[in-house]
């Protein structure tokens, strides 16, 4: 494109300036003599997909959540998401017992306490159903220096040693709930089995005891958010020394230095995603669901003919398909992405501009409500100048993916309009001016 002049650049700073990408545009161009040109006509092309594997833990990197995922739900669009939990401990030597010799020591009970994540925007389903889940001992290596994806999942044993079944979910901030498991005897034996070493130091114990998983036992109904570095949780061992009635305890715990990881598996058996797959062009509707779900794949026009021109102004809208659920959360930002020379998706450029300068609402992706024949209805709005920049330059693909920002701890899915929908499809809006 033409080199921009001084305004045309300010057009593009004011792009990420501005709080509603639905405030700026036309009104912004026109208070200007430069002639310019709305073009809202493009034939874009966009198809659903199955999602990729996405990182979950990164050895020492804040970008591992505290946030964990459990459950399996299953509904008519999108097919069954499984989630699993897999944690590791170390000693929380500040409140355990100095003692470590438990072969020869009474076990009383074992427990451990797991608090939901506090933000309610985190759950996921119907949470008035009953839920039932598992504990499970993991039975291989679990290395803090290995990085994660959301497709693997550690062994475990065969049969759980704790079960908490058919409770109902309380995850919200005013109900101060928490999970509590309650180990069998099989779990007290294998703490009795370990090396007298195992409690001297965390790494001894990692060494000896890989961790525990957490996962549901059939279909819940909902995907509940654990905060699995909570300082209340707590894993405790009560138990009495040799030749003493004094019950004492040692305390372990999660914190930002143990593998936290969750697994996600879809089956689309059954559901209208997969009668998508087999036979795309029979629904104009795009699929987009969080936690390694499907998502779009968008394909842009031949811009070339815009080279000569400024472009001051870009947006994608996405209008969310009829009829709503109120089960299923609605992402709260989606985010377009370009994949890299390794075929991975990486933010668009507009994207990266928005996250490091603390913008990213100004990059639009945000739910917005609107009011159509009394009805009311949501669209997303997605600002891309930087990126159609460079693609009418010919430095960027005609290829763009639309998931959701941090997908792999927000459960949310959505129904989009695809660009062939009779009724507010998926439309493209620029704002060009000729520049002489």
């Amino acid at each position: 494109m033409k080199v921009y002049t001084l305004f045309a650049a300010l057009l593009l700073i004011a792009l990420f300036s501005c709080n509603k990408p639905s405030d700026f545009g036309k009104e912004f161009v026109s208070g200007n003599n430069i002639p310019f040109d709305v073009i809202d006509t493009f034939s874009l092309k966009a198809i659903s997909e199955p999602g990729a594997r996405i990182r979950m833990y990164v050895p020492g990197s804040t970008a591992t959540s505290g946030n964990s995922i459990v459950g399996a739900v299953r509904d008519d669009e999108f097919g069954t998401i499984t989630a699993n939990i897999y944690a590791q401990f170390v000693i929380n030597k500040a409140i355990s017992s100095k003692a470590t010799n438990l072969s020869a020591s009474a076990i009383d009970s074992v427990v451990w306490d797991v608090y939901y994540d506090a933000d309610s925007t985190g759950q996921y389903g119907d949470l008035s159903s009953p839920i039932s889940l598992d504990v499970f001992r993991i039975t291989e290596n679990v290395n803090s220096q290995d990085t994660l994806y959301s497709d693997f999942n550690y062994q475990t044993d065969a049969v759980p040693v704790s079960s908490i079944s058919n409770f109902i979910p309380k995850p919200f901030p005013s109900d101060s709930s928490h999970l509590r498991f309650r180990f069998n005897n099989d779990f007290v034996n294998y703490l009795k089995s370990l090396p007298d070493s195992t409690f001297n130091t965390s790494s001894k114990l990692q060494e000896q005891f890989e961790g525990l998983s957490i996962k549901p036992n059939g279909e819940t109904k909902s995907l509940i958010r654990l905060n699995m570095v909570n300082t209340n949780n707590r894993l405790t061992i009560y138990y009495k020394p040799t030749a003493s009635d004094t019950t004492t305890s040692i305390i372990l715990i999660t914190n930002g230095n143990c593998v936290r990881h969750t697994s996600f598996t879809h089956d689309y058996t059954g559901s209208r995603f997969q009668k998508y797959l087999d036979n795309p062009t029979t629904d104009s509707v795009l699929f987009i669901q969080s936690l390694a779900g499907p998502r779009v794949k968008i394909t842009l026009p031949d811009l070339s003919y815009l080279k000569y021109d400024a472009l001051n102004f870009a947006e994608l809208e996405l209008t969310v398909t009829d009829p709503i659920s109120n089960l299923y959360a609605l992402p709260l930002q989606l985010w377009l992405f370009k994949k890299n020379s390794d075929g991975e998706l990486i933010s668009t450029t507009d994207g990266s501009i928005a996250l490091t300068s603390s913008l990213a609402s100004a990059y639009g992706g945000t739910k917005e409500e609107f009011t159509e024949n009394g009805l009311t209805k949501y669209k997303y709005k997605i600002r891309l100048p930087k990126y159609l920049t460079d693609y009418i330059d010919g430095q960027e693909t005609n290829e763009l993916y639309l998931s959701m920002l941090y997908s792999g701890t927000l459960p949310a899915r959505v129904l989009l309009n695809g660009p062939n929908t009779k009724a507010n499809p998926m439309k493209l809006k620029l704002i060009v001016s000729r520049i002489l």
